[in-house]
């Protein structure tokens, strides 16, 4: 069966009950909409899917509450449970985050079970204990699935895992050019500080350097309630919509997303709605965004900021990039990842060994560089002695409030 299409008469014996270990749902997270559009999948083909919610946020809520927690991301046909305890055997476990690796390891009997990796957890922490906890959800003997091929290829090499990939895809049936948009000459930045692998800083200061000598530019930034509080003009949108999101590509001249860890999904959807974009170069970026659909750069802001000026003022560049991203998006619907998820799932259940693909870069350009000055930060108005810059001192509370508060919650609960 190895290397070969699964019939139907096949799958329809491997029907099996699938417990997924989920944390209790983060309200417009993209990994959990990733998590219930993939049970949802399976649960079409015709397993039966148990979500099992941990980290309670109101102590004995009731399965409605949980449901309810669940289905704003969509229908979940799956039952829902408070807690990760799995009752009896089943057919696969499915961990989907470091500590619930630990548990479904140690605590879940199943015929197999599996590791549903979404980023590379450990840099979600300083360098110690949660660091290596996170480290360690790797060696647990799941077999690791994860979205994006940089990510198994990590995890083989640094930790031996018999890794396999799914693809990165974009919901055509969400981003798309839209031909009676107006364009403007503007550029769209994802602003998540409570997300520090999202680079809000570097991001900030890529983008002052292009107002700094792109005046004319407007810049958007998006992604979080909290307004970056930039001493540059820009006009901050808050949490979108995934359709507002396909609006706002498809305005906009150039889009930023950066990410020091795994890709994250929003440069695969600006490359569907037709929107350039601009990342860090990297062993996390390179395997992963393909040659001349998107302009990957070192990583400072000097040379972010003259990836994007390269753009705005390069119309053949802008087109080639345009061309290109339509057309790697074509060959990546959707439909793609469900099935290649849903595909490796039968096979693991079929007692089938995972064959390791070989995984070789994407992208095989130079890192763009520039050498572009950060310009100077104006002062306060009416402030005539030396202060620390707004911005900064904003961004540095932040990190430390929620530095703070991930090593209380962890105190306190277990988990971050």
């Amino acid at each position: 069966m190895a290397g070969q299409t699964i019939t139907d008469e096949e799958r329809e014996g491997m029907k099996r009950t699938i417990a997924w270990l989920v944390p209790y749902p983060i309200p417009g997270s993209g990994g959990h909409r990733t998590i219930f559009s993939h049970i949802r999948h399976l649960a079409e083909r015709g397993h039966q899917c148990h979500v099992h919610i941990g980290e309670d946020r109101q102590r004995n809520m009731g399965e409605q509450a949980l449901r309810e927690a669940v289905e704003q991301f969509g229908p979940c046909p799956a039952q829902i449970h408070r807690g990760y305890a799995v009752p009896g055997r089943v057919d696969l476990a499915v961990a989907t985050a470091w500590w619930t690796a630990e548990v479904a390891a140690r605590e879940v009997a199943a015929a197999h079970k599996i590791y549903f990796v979404q980023d590379f957890e450990p840099c979600f922490n300083p360098m110690g204990d949660l660091y290596i906890r996170a480290e360690n959800s790797y060696r647990q003997g799941l077999i690791p699935i994860t979205i994006g091929r940089w990510l198994a290829r990590l995890l083989r090499e640094r930790y031996g895992a018999r890794a396999d990939f799914f693809e990165f895809t974009a919901d055509a049936e969400t981003y798309f050019p839209i031909d009676a948009a107006v364009q403007e000459q503007a550029v769209c930045f994802v602003h998540q500080p409570e997300k520090p692998r999202r680079c809000p800083v570097i991001g900030g200061d890529a983008l002052a350097i292009v107002k700094h000598h792109c005046p004319e530019v407007t810049i958007y930034t998006y992604g979080s309630p909290e307004a970056p509080g930039y001493s540059f003009d820009h006009v901050h949108l808050g949490i979108l919509s995934r359709e507002e999101c396909n609006l706002l590509y498809n305005r906009c001249t150039a889009g930023l997303c950066l990410s020091s860890s795994n890709p994250s999904r929003i440069p695969f959807e600006m490359m569907a709605a037709g929107l350039p974009a601009v990342d860090f170069h990297g062993d996390n970026t390179i395997h992963d965004l393909p040659d001349q659909a998107v302009l990957l750069a070192e990583r400072n802001p000097s040379s972010l900021a003259g990836a994007i000026i390269e753009i705005l003022r390069s119309p053949d560049l802008r087109e080639t990039m345009r061309r290109r991203g339509l057309e790697s998006m074509r060959n990546r619907p959707a439909a793609l990842e469900f099935e290649q998820f849903a595909d490796k799932v039968e096979r693991i259940l079929a007692g089938e060994q995972i064959k390791e693909k070989e995984i070789a870069p994407l992208y095989t350009a130079a890192p763009f560089s520039a050498d572009l000055p950060l310009p100077p930060v104006p002062p306060p108005a009416g402030e005539g002695e030396e202060q620390t810059p707004p911005r900064a001192m904003s961004l540095y509370r932040r990190l430390c409030r929620n530095r703070i508060g991930r090593v209380l919650k962890v105190m306190w609960k277990g988990y971050y």
